[in-house]
């Protein structure tokens, strides 16, 4: 499986980026994964318009990507609507959302809980 981290805070917060991306690179590691980028950003969740989030985009619609992997589903947006919109866009490429934090992921069959992942426990 082919990952693409993607992290965000809304405000400065280094810690809370860098923890974030760890927590990722750990959960893809253990799942068997490969990281194929990562971005992360500090920028508001209540709109899609964000830079790093339209480079996971990209990624996504040039069907490099099999999996965006989240700290948790609030990191792709504030609003759900606008974070379903979000959730459409990557099941009709294919694409599946996980959100480690929240034991979620989502893909063309909608949203399922997660227990583990290729028996990779959630790093939290």
């Amino acid at each position: 499986m082919r990952a693409f981290l993607y992290c965000r805070v809304a405000h400065e917060d280094s810690f809370a980026l860098e923890h974030q991306r760890f927590l990722l690179q750990l959960y893809a590691k253990q799942a068997g994964y490969t990281i194929i980028g990562a971005t992360d950003e500090y920028d508001s969740g209540l709109t899609l318009d964000r830079p790093a989030l339209q480079k996971v985009t990209e990624a996504v619609v040039a069907g490099k990507v099999d999996v965006v992997l989240v700290h948790n589903l609030t990191r792709i947006g504030r609003e759900w609507g606008m974070t379903q919109s979000y959730i459409d866009l990557l099941t009709r490429h294919k694409v599946k959302l996980l959100c480690i934090q929240d034991r979620l992921l989502f893909d063309e069959n909608g949203a399922a809980p997660i227990l583990t992942i290729k028996n990779a426990e959630c790093p939290l």
